[in-house]
């Protein structure tokens, strides 16, 4: 009876040594990590990305690809990342829209709270009202008095229906009590286009988009929706110093990887990441966009993501915008 009972018994140990493996969490990274960007190259958004993974490749020590993803919104790349493989090694640049679609999007093929681990909050950064410098508002005073006294007649320009610009600007107008028409487009190149071609008079645009226009004398700022001035636009009010107390609209930008990702492998990312924020020739790049730096900790990012599907939940609503 005692050699069978011995025979068995290194049997189930050997059973559980090859069973060891498949249990023990992989190393980290174990093969190149894929930044997925949901947007067409060339913008903000995949500057960033691009930037951090020339920084990554160094301290990860693998290959660090950004690929990017548009359509939808940011849909089509964020679903690729929620239904990615949970080990780190595929990431999203996130941005405000993650924290828009559930509100605008009657459905969506994730669920944003339980597909994504977040794993930091690079950056944020506000719009900045302007106007057409041949208009005669000089202030954002002078703008809301201009709008009341012809309500409905100015237009205003945006990336399109639902996007972070448009509703940046519906609940600066409900603030503001007046009534300007939107006129949508598809994107924010082609709403720049509109308001220097004279087809509209207002526009709420990222830094790096007005900036080079507010230099060339072409448009005029009159505010920025955060609730601090831009250090490169400092003669630039904030909306609540300009006369809206209390408002703020702001955009952001930050990394995800898809739920369940164990938490060792996201400590890592967060960390890693926040090592490439800091880096000076990356801030430098940045910063002349007009850009914050926001990294804190992955329960940061996940409060501050909850706050803001919140926020824009009552924009969205105020808006009228919705997507079947």
């Amino acid at each position: 009876m005692g050699q069978p009972f011995h025979r068995r018994s290194l049997a189930a140990a050997a059973a559980m040594m090859c069973a060891a493996p498949a249990t023990a969490q992989a190393p980290f990274p174990s093969r190149p990590v894929t930044i997925i960007v949901p947007f067409a190259p060339g913008g903000l958004a995949d500057i960033l990305a691009r930037l951090v993974a020339d920084k990554l490749r160094a301290s990860l020590g693998v290959a660090v690809v950004v690929e990017n993803r548009p359509g939808a919104g940011g849909i089509a790349g964020a679903r690729a990342v929620a239904t990615a493989a949970p080990d780190g090694h595929t990431l999203l640049l996130a941005n405000t829209n993650l924290a828009i679609n559930p509100s605008l999007y009657r459905s969506l093929p994730y669920d944003t709270q339980a597909a994504f681990a977040p794993v930091i909050l690079a950056i944020t950064l506000p719009n900045i009202l302007v106007v057409r410098a041949d208009m005669p508002a000089r202030s954002l005073g002078e703008l809301i008095a201009l709008a009341r006294e012809a309500p409905g007649r100015l237009n205003y320009a945006s990336a399109g229906a639902g996007t972070f610009p448009h509703l940046a600007m519906a609940l600066f107008l409900q603030r503001a009590g007046i009534d300007v028409a939107h006129i949508p487009f598809n994107g924010a190149a082609p709403a720049m286009a509109a308001i220097l071609a004279r087809q509209v008079e207002l526009l709420a645009s990222d830094p790096p988009g007005a900036i080079p226009q507010i230099t060339a004398g072409t448009l005029r700022p009159l505010a920025v929706t955060s609730s601090a001035r831009l250090a490169v636009l400092p003669d630039v009010p904030s909306a609540a110093e300009a006369g809206l107390p209390g408002f703020e609209a702001v955009g952001w930008q930050g990394f995800v990887a898809p739920a369940g990702t164990p938490e060792p492998v996201i400590r890592s990312l967060n960390a890693a990441i926040a090592a490439a924020l800091a880096a000076p020739d990356l801030r430098e790049r940045l910063l002349s966009q007009g850009v914050t730096f926001t990294p804190g900790s992955p329960g940061d990012f996940a409060a501050f993501l909850r706050q803001d599907m919140e926020r824009w939940r009552g924009a969205v609503a105020a808006s009228g915008a919705r997507v079947e």
